[in-house]
């Protein structure tokens, strides 16, 4: 089981990516709707993977990666956003993130872009996770 964090505004997106993934894979979500928020349940609990927004409430996503890294924690991260600036993209680069995946709206192929995204970053390599054929199917 791949426990993820996930750090959005949008509770919509919350229940989206609950549902697909796990009609897919074995991923458990944990949402989070600040950086702060996240913060404070990985002060009590692990993730294998964290997916955030970039436009998050005080703490910004780019924020909360740096104080992650700057902590230490070198978990897999992956920007999940409407926000796909060359600059922003570039700066989370910097910040040793594992990918980014740009989303418009509540589109499936970004989520299920997400999905193989969060098993890669998880390191399921072993075909425990869908293949691009089965996600086409289930598209």
């Amino acid at each position: 089981m791949i426990t993820v964090l996930y750090v959005d505004t949008d509770p919509k997106m919350w229940t989206i990516i609950s549902h697909i993934f796990e009609k897919y894979c074995a991923v458990s979500i944990f949402p989070a709707g600040s950086g702060e928020e996240a913060l404070g349940w990985l002060s009590q609990y692990h993730a294998d993977v964290i997916v955030s927004d970039i436009n998050l409430p005080g703490m910004s996503g780019i924020q909360f990666l740096h104080t992650l890294r700057a902590g230490g924690i070198t978990t897999p991260f992956i920007f999940f956003s409407e926000s796909a600036h060359p600059y922003v993209k570039n700066k989370a680069c910097r910040e040793g993130i594992s990918g980014f995946i740009p989303r418009k709206g509540l589109e499936k192929k970004p989520v299920l872009d997400l999905l193989r995204m969060v098993c890669w970053a998880a390191g399921s390599h072993n075909g425990e996770y869908p293949s691009l054929e089965d996600l086409k199917r289930g598209a």
